[in-house]
C-alpha cells in the first residue's frame, strides 16, 4: 500500500539517511510503514495495510528508537567531517554516506593513518563530553550561501529558494536536510571503527554508543 498525506512526520530516505518506520492509523485502517520515499516533492509512505484507507484525519507514530539512532549517527557524521579536517590539517570533501547498519562517511583523497584515526575519535568524544549545541535554521539562499561559503560540496546543493543549515557549536555550518540531535552529548560516545578504499577515496566507518 502506498499512501500520501497533506503533512507527515516521516522522514524519507535521503542523503544516506534511511527512512523512518512506524504506523499510520485512520478511522478504518492501519498501515505499518516500512519506508517513506520522496517523489516529485511528495512523501509517499509504503507498508502493509489493514482495513480500507479513506480520506480523513490520521495519527502518525514513528519508530522513535530507530529515529533517535539515525539522529545521533547523522550528527556524528557532521562531527567526523570537522574532526577529520582538524586531525589531518586538511580540507575534506565528502563523496557519500550511509547511516543505516555499519554507518560510514565517504571522503575524497587518502585515508588517514592509524594514529590520525585515534586523534579523530578522541577529538570527537571531547566535543561530545562538552555537550556542544547543534543549531538548525532555514535561510534564504543568498544568506545561506554567504554563511556556508567554505563548506564542502556546495556544487551539489539543490536549486531551492531556501536552504536548511546545521551548525555544531564552534564548527563549520553545513547545509543538510537530515535529522539531528540538539546537543552532542545525546550521542554519548563515538567510535571510529575502520577505513576502507573506495572509488573516489575512502570510507570512514564509525558508530555511536
Amino acid at each position: 500500500m502506498y499512501l500520501a498525506l497533506d503533512q507527515t512526520i516521516f522522514h524519507p530516505r535521503s542523503g544516506g539517511q534511511p527512512s523512518d518506520r512506524g504506523v499510520i492509523e485512520g478511522a478504518s485502517f492501519r498501515i505499518d510503514v516500512k519506508r517513506a520515499m520522496l517523489q516529485s516533492e511528495v512523501i509517499i509512505h509504503y507498508g502493509k495495510a489493514e482495513g480500507k484507507p479513506e480520506t480523513g484525519p490520521v495519527t502518525c507514530r514513528i519508530d522513535w528508537p530507530n529515529r533517535f539512532l539515525l539522529m545521533r549517527r547523522h550528527t556524528a557524521a557532521h562531527l567526523l567531517d570537522y574532526c577529520l579536517a582538524t586531525a589531518t590539517n586538511s580540507r575534506v570533501e565528502t563523496t557519500d554516506s550511509w547511516l543505516g547498519d555499519d554507518p560510514y562517511v565517504g571522503y575524497g583523497g587518502s585515508a588517514p593513518s592509524t594514529p590520525d584515526l585515534g586523534r579523530i575519535q578522541d577529538l570527537a568524544n571531547k566535543f561530545i563530553q562538552q555537550a556542544l549545541n547543534v543549531e538548525i535554521k532555514t535561510l534564504d539562499r543568498a544568506a545561506a550561501e554567504r554563511l556556508i561559503a567554505d563548506a564542502p560540496n556546495i556544487s551539489r546543493l539543490p536549486k531551492t529558494e531556501k536552504l536548511r543549515i546545521v551548525t555544531i557549536e564552534g564548527q563549520l555550518p553545513i547545509p543538510c536536510g537530515g535529522t539531528h540531535v540538539r546537543k552532542l552529548d545525546e550521542m554519548r560516545a563515538l567510535e571510529v571503527r575502520r577505513t576502507e578504499p573506495a572509488e573516489e577515496g575512502f570510507r570512514l566507518h564509525f558508530d555511536v554508543k
